[in-house]
C-alpha cells in the first residue's frame, strides 16, 4: 500500500483499498476518505490533490515492476522481473530509502541572466562542464544555448479542435513533413512490413528484396480497398483481397486480373504512389512529398551531433505501447514538451527532487531539447536551493550511478562518455509529433490524429533500451494497444514512467473540454519555460500558411 506526504502541504496521502485514499492534515488531525479519482466520501478534509490520489490510489504496477526506466534491465523474458543490471542501485545502500522532502510553496521571484529571465534556481551549466572530469569528452552541442527570442505569446483555440484545422493539418503537414514510421529492428527481413497510419492516410513501408526500404500508399489503384490491415513478415507482393490486383515490393504492378477488360489502364496503375524514405538512428523516416528536403537537413547538423554517440541505432526497443486519448493530438503532445507542470501535475516527484523550473530550453529549427543537463534537486518554488559545489557533487553523483548501470549493459564503451553525456535525460522534440528524448532516457514519444477526428488522438510510448554494440537483439516488443480509458499501468514494461504518464492524461480531457469554451478564444505560452511549444507553433503556422493576423 501506498503511503506518502504531499512535498508542499505535507498532508498524509495513504492507499486503503478498493481505489480509495485516505488524507490526513497533520496540523489538525482532520481527514478525508477519496475515491482516486477525486470524488469524496467522508471526514472534514473535502478537497485533495488530485494528481497525489492517482499516484496513490489509481491503478498499481505489478510487484517488482515499479521501477524506475532508466535502470532496469534492457531484456526482460515475458513475466519475468529481473534484478537490476550491475545492481547501480547499491550505489544508495542496500534498502536505504531516499528521504522525503515536504517545504511550503515559495514564490520563484526569477532572474535576470545574459539571455534573459530565469528561474532564480538557474544553473549555469558552464560551470558544470568547466568541471567535467573528462573535459575532451564533452560535445561542443552541450555548450550551445539558443533560447527561442520573444516573450508570452497567444495561440488560437479554433486550431485544437475545428474540423478545417485537422483537414489542413493533412493536406500541409501530414502529406508534406519527415515523420517516424518505425524502427528498422521491426522490419529486419525481406518482405517484412508495417502499415503506418496518420490521420486517414495509410503506407506500407516494406524491407524490399534489396535490402532497401520502400513506403508505399496503401490503397488498390482499381477500386480504392486497402491493400493490408496488418503488419506482417515475409510477405512477397502485395495483392488486394478485393479483386485480386497484385504489387511487387518495390511498388511496381505485377497483375491486373482480366486484364483484358482493362484497355490502356496498365500505364495508369503500373506503380503505387511512393512516399520518401530515408533511415538515421535506427528509425525509419517516410515524407509522403516524393521532392522533400533531405532527411539530414530536416533534422539539421545540431540534433544529429547531439545524438551521434549515443547510438540510438543500437538501441533495443523494449516496450512499445499505444492508447486513445481523449483530446487533440497537439493538446497530448504539449503535455510532454515542458516541466513546468512538474509542482501542479506530478507532485510525487519533489519528495526526492527538485520542481524543475531551472530546466534549460533550447531550439533549433525542427528539433527542440530540455533539460539535457542540469541540476535536479533545487527546487526555487519550495525554497530549496544548492551551492556550486553542491551542485556539482550532484551531477558527478548522478553520472556515475549511470555509468555503474551502464557498464554492466555496454561494457567499457561508458568510458567513452563525459559527466555531461551520462547526465543526459532530456526530453527533446522533433517536429511535428515525435519525442526522441536524449541521453540514457530511452522514452520515445510519438503523437497522432486518431483518424479524422479533431477531439482525440494516439499517443505512442516507446522505450528504446541501450544494447552492447554488435550483440544480436532480441525482436522489437511488438505494439501493445490499450482502451481508451485503460491506466497506463496496465503495459507494466513502462515502469514507473507508466504512472507518470497517468498523472499527465488526467488533465488531458479537461484541457479539450475547455479550449472549446474559453472566451476570449487563445491561450498563452510562456517566453521561456513553455518556449518549445512556441518554437512548435512557429512551425505549425509557417507548415499551415497561417499568416500574423490568424495565430490568435
Amino acid at each position: 500500500m501506498r503511503r506518502e506526504p504531499h512535498p508542499i502541504t505535507g498532508g498524509i496521502y495513504e492507499e486503503i483499498g478498493d481505489g480509495k485514499v485516505r488524507v490526513e492534515n497533520p496540523k489538525t488531525g482532520g481527514y478525508g476518505i477519496f475515491t482516486w479519482d477525486g470524488t469524496w466520501i467522508e471526514g472534514d478534509v473535502t478537497y485533495a490533490d488530485p494528481h497525489m490520489l492517482v499516484y496513490i490510489g489509481g491503478q498499481d504496477l505489478p510487484a517488482g515492476k515499479d521501477r524506475y526506466w532508466g535502470l532496469t534491465p534492457p531484456y526482460e523474458p515475458e513475466g519475468e522481473v529481473l534484478a537490476d543490471v550491475n545492481a547501480a542501485g547499491s550505489m544508495l545502500g542496500a534498502g536505504q530509502e531516499i528521504p522525503r522532502i515536504v517545504a511550503m510553496y515559495k514564490r520563484d521571484p526569477g532572474m535576470e541572466t545574459d539571455q534573459g529571465m530565469r528561474s532564480a534556481g538557474h544553473v549555469d551549466l558552464n560551470y558544470l562542464l568547466d568541471n567535467d572530469r573528462k573535459p575532451e569528452l564533452v560535445p561542443d552541442v552541450y555548450r550551445l544555448e539558443s533560447p527561442m527570442p520573444g516573450g508570452p505569446e497567444k495561440v488560437n483555440t479554433a486550431r485544437y479542435f475545428e474540423q478545417d484545422y485537422h483537414d489542413l493539418e493533412v493536406e500541409r503537414i501530414w502529406k508534406k513533413v519527415w515523420q517516424i514510421a518505425c524502427r528498422e529492428d521491426d522490419i529486419p527481413n525481406v518482405g517484412d512490413f508495417i502499415i503506418y497510419r496518420v490521420a486517414h492516410l495509410s503506407y506500407l513501408v516494406v524491407r524490399n528484396a534489396d535490402n532497401t526500404i520502400h513506403a508505399h500508399q496503401n490503397v488498390c489503384l482499381h477500386r480504392g480497398r486497402t491493400l493490408r490491415e496488418n503488419d506482417a513478415q515475409g510477405a512477397t507482393e502485395f495483392r488486394c483481397p478485393y479483386h485480386g490486383w497484385s504489387w511487387r515490393l518495390d511498388g511496381s504492378l505485377k497483375e491486373i486480373t482480366c486484364e483484358w477488360d482493362f484497355p490502356g489502364v496498365r500505364e495508369d496503375t503500373s506503380k503505387l504512389p511512393a512516399a520518401k524514405v530515408a533511415t538515421w538512428g535506427g528509425f525509419v523516416f517516410i515524407n509522403p512529398d516524393m521532392g522533400a528536403e533531405p532527411l539530414e537537413d530536416y533534422l539539421g547538423p545540431v540534433m544529429m551531433e547531439h545524438y551521434r554517440k549515443f547510438k540510438l541505432q543500437n538501441r533495443y526497443k523494449q516496450a512499445h505501447v499505444r492508447r486513445v486519448m481523449h483530446a487533440n493530438w497537439k493538446v497530448t503532445m504539449e503535455a510532454f514538451m515542458e516541466a513546468y507542470h512538474v509542482i501542479g501535475t506530478h507532485p510525487q516527484l519533489m519528495l526526492s527532487g527538485g520542481d524543475s523550473a531551472n530546466n534549460r530550453y533550447d531550439v533549433f529549427g525542427n528539433w527542440s531539447r530540455a533539460g539535457h543537463l542540469g541540476v535536479s534537486s533545487i527546487s526555487p518554488q519550495r525554497d530549496i536551493w544548492r551551492t556550486p559545489e553542491e551542485q556539482l557533487a550532484e551531477h558527478r553523483f548522478i553520472a556515475d550511478l549511470n555509468a555503474d548501470f551502464l557498464r554492466g549493459v555496454i561494457g567499457d564503451e561508458v568510458d567513452q562518455f563525459s559527466d555531461a553525456e551520462l547526465n543526459d535525460g532530456a526530453f527533446n522534440d522533433l517536429f511535428p509529433n515525435c519525442h526522441p528524448w536524449g541521453g540514457w532516457a530511452r522514452i520515445v514519444f510519438r503523437f497522432f490524429p486518431n483518424g479524422s477526428n479533431p477531439n482525440e488522438s494516439l499517443m505512442d510510448v516507446m522505450l528504446l533500451a541501450p544494447w552492447p554494440e554488435g550483440k544480436p537483439k532480441p525482436p522489437p516488443a511488438k505494439l501493445k494497444q490499450l482502451g481508451a480509458d485503460e491506466s497506463w499501468t496496465s503495459a507494466p514494461e513502462l515502469g514507473s514512467l507508466a504512472k507518470i504518464i497517468d498523472q499527465d492524461c488526467l488533465n488531458l480531457p479537461y484541457v479539450q473540454i475547455g479550449l472549446k469554451a474559453k472566451q476570449p478564444p487563445y491561450i498563452w505560452y510562456s517566453a521561456y519555460q513553455e518556449s518549445k511549444i512556441r518554437n512548435f507553433h512557429r512551425n505549425y503556422n509557417n507548415a499551415m500558411g497561417i499568416s500574423e493576423e490568424a495565430k490568435s
